[in-house]
């Protein structure tokens, strides 16, 4: 029996270690895997934070890097780039490893998972190839220096901003991958803005790539490069700011830029019976063969380009060389300018500065100079002349601070208050589409504008008394038929009544009207391939004096008489097209003297 138990108790044993290994298993698996899992779930919702965090910051620092740059803060731009580096490098690491891509198998959540994967490794490529070299650009080092932009620094510039342009576009072309529509809200929310940021960034950079291999030739490199400058008039409004009173020609030369030519309007050959070039349809239909006769009317036009061409044969017909393109500013954006460069002397003793520009030049000079003798108009054109002289001779002679002439150019040009056309095609390229190429954009893709523009036809310098506010609001997020787009526009004219009488002759002529009365063309545009609908002012139905198709967009004009102290409020209405996709809503217009407040309105479109 010893025996038959000890074989027994032998025999035993494995069975017992079996069972034991078992328990033991089933113990493990019963902790472990749970275990697991919930260390898997951590390291997902450590990698999703990281990488979410990482998605929120890179969309500001891509603003902020713009801003240090144009600020001159190279350093700060490195800094910024620097730090966001770090968070998408990590970010990428975090949404890379194999326990996160096994989640993108899984229902549900798969593509969720995929997409804030794709978006991180797409924020990285973002930073490091595109804002990091970008970042590296040094504006204060481009002058000028000794009267002349540094060309060499020009030439250095090309190279970064062309690999920021391309690595920003496959950054957009990895991104155009991701559907947002399948995310769940902070996935979508967080790949929808940086996305947005992509989208807004890479168009500029294209067209500054474009431009900055050609950038030293229009600044002279390879022999003289003329353009002729118009200094739009605000206080006699046009449709891209006012009568073009001061002309001027200007030369760059090896970076060196200067005034070797002024004329004013009144120089050239005007009340012509025929435009001196042919205009296009729906610029003679809607404004009249005036915009081609009177160089004072070339900027009644929205189209800048024809603005430049009417220009350019004016010039040519009376001075020869029309140059090789049409720059355009106003006396608000001259203001600008002068806080970068500081004030300017003028014959009058006077000084100019960016606190009495605006005041001065579209007011002021005509009580010093009334101008009811022809003695006086001159002093008017020697004023401006030495006004627009001093303020570029400031520039050019190397007196202005770059990074604040940078800011008030850009501020300028937000404002539609410069304005560019070049005979070049590729130098044309490089704007269109842009602020400076004119107020209407040619689709309703990256955004569907409407336009409100003025236009004085009175004769005289009233519409410094007289300011705008601008609303538009469109259904074309809810509309299951066509969308109506309707801009509502108030007109006011402030002029007290009381000082009528001492109005100088230059501002307020009676060659038409009563003195202190005016006249005003309201003109509204509608969207692209758009109809017109309807039209009210002062809440009273109205039949627009003219009614066309201009550049694709339906466009009205309204006439309105205006006594000193009234207002008027326009509701002009279009049609979309049903089916169409419509970018979001905006509304341009005609740069003021005083800024024109706009709101848009568009329920529905998240």
């Amino acid at each position: 029996m010893t025996g038959e138990g000890a074989a027994g108790h032998r025999n035993g044993a494995p069975s017992d270690s079996a069972s034991t290994r078992r328990r033991k298993l089933r113990r493990w698996l019963g902790w472990g895997i749970p275990i697991l899992l919930l260390a898997w779930v951590a390291v997902l919702g450590v990698s999703a934070f990281i990488a979410y965090s990482a998605l929120r910051d890179v969309v500001p620092v891509a603003g902020d890097v713009q801003e240090q740059i144009a600020s001159g803060d190279s350093a700060g731009a490195q800094a910024s780039v620097d730090e966001a580096a770090d968070k998408t490098r990590t970010a990428r690491m975090a949404t890379g490893h194999v326990l996160w891509r096994g989640v993108e198998w899984l229902p549900f959540i798969g593509d969720d998972v995929q997409s804030v994967r794709l978006a991180t490794a797409a924020a990285d490529d973002l930073v490091r190839d595109a804002l990091k070299p970008f970042a590296g650009v040094e504006i204060k080092a481009l002058g000028p220096t000794d009267g002349a932009i540094n060309l060499d620094v020009v030439r250095s510039m090309a190279e970064p901003v062309s690999q920021a342009a391309i690595a920003t576009e496959e950054v957009q072309i990895d991104l155009s991958a991701i559907d947002t529509s399948t995310l769940v809200a902070p996935v979508g929310d967080a790949v929808g803005q940086l996305t947005g940021t992509v989208s807004d960034l890479w168009p500029s950079l294209v067209r500054l790539d474009e431009l900055m291999p050609h950038l030293p030739s229009m600044l002279g490199a390879d022999g003289p490069r003329n353009y002729i400058t118009i200094v739009q008039n605000n206080a006699e409004a046009r449709t891209t700011g006012g009568n073009p009173a001061s002309i001027m020609m200007l030369t760059a030369d090896q970076g060196r830029i200067a005034i070797t030519k002024q004329a004013a309007s009144t120089d050239f050959n005007n009340a012509r019976e025929t435009p001196i070039i042919p205009l296009d349809e729906g610029t003679e239909t809607l404004y009249g063969d005036r915009v081609g006769r009177w160089i004072q009317d070339s900027t009644m036009t929205p189209k800048f380009s024809e603005t430049a061409n009417l220009v350019r044969a004016f010039w040519q017909e009376t001075y020869g060389d029309p140059g090789a393109g049409v720059l355009s500013l106003d006396p608000v954006a001259l203001g600008y300018m002068l806080e970068a460069t500081g004030g300017v002397g003028l014959p009058s003793g006077q000084e100019l500065n960016s606190s009495n520009a605006v005041d001065l030049l579209l007011n002021g000079v005509y009580f010093k100079y009334p101008g009811d003798t022809e003695s006086e108009k001159k002093a008017q054109d020697a004023f401006f002349a030495a006004a627009a002289g001093g303020v570029f001779e400031k520039i050019t002679g190397g007196s202005a601070d770059i990074v604040k002439l940078a800011q008030a150019i850009g501020k300028a040009s937000g404002e539609g208050r410069i304005l560019f056309s070049s005979t070049d095609p590729i130098e044309a390229r490089a704007v269109e589409g842009t602020s400076l190429a004119g107020p209407l954009p040619e689709d309703n893709q990256k955004e569907t504008a409407l336009g409100v523009f003025v236009n004085d036809t009175t004769e005289g310098k009233l519409d410094y008394y007289a300011d705008m506010s601008v609303s538009a609001t469109s259904n074309a997020c809810q509309a299951d038929e066509a969308p109506t787009f309707t801009t509502e526009a108030t007109y006011n004219y402030t002029l007290d009544p009381a000082d009528v009488a001492t109005l100088p002759y230059y501002i307020s002529t009676a060659n038409h009207f009563a003195k202190g009365n005016k006249a005003t063309d309201m003109v509204f545009y509608g969207p692209v391939g758009g109809t017109y609908v309807s039209a009210e002012v002062d809440g009273e139905a109205e039949q627009p004096d003219v009614g066309t198709t201009d550049e694709g967009r339906p466009a009205v004009r309204i006439r309105v008489f205006n006594e000193p102290s009234t207002s008027h409020t326009f509701k002009v209405t279009f049609a979309g097209v049903a089916g169409e996709e419509y970018g979001p809503l905006d509304v341009v217009h005609t740069p003021l003297v005083k800024k024109v407040p706009t709101e848009v309105t568009q329920p529905d479109c998240g």
